[in-house]
């Protein structure tokens, strides 16, 4: 886990993980209304590299955009 941490505090681009990938997948509820999706998330999970399995804590920006925030370990299948 140590080198997980330290590889994420490498690097310091909230818009990639700390493998170098651009592609995240978002965990989150989303709100339909009229058959159309909101664009605010109601609730955000988690965010998810599917290159290295790293996920971190998703940050809403101001814009509308999602970077990546805490390391919170590796992704684990059910």
């Amino acid at each position: 886990m140590a080198e997980a941490e330290q590889d994420a505090q490498e690097n310091k681009d909230p818009t990639r993980c700390a493998c170098g990938s651009q592609h995240f997948v978002l965990e989150a509820y989303l709100e339909v209304d009229g058959g159309r999706i909101t664009p605010e998330p109601v609730e955000v999970e988690a965010l998810t590299c599917p290159e290295c399995g790293r996920e971190y804590e998703p940050v809403l920006t101001a814009d509308g955009g999602v970077t990546r925030g805490e390391f919170r370990g590796y992704f684990e299948e059910d």
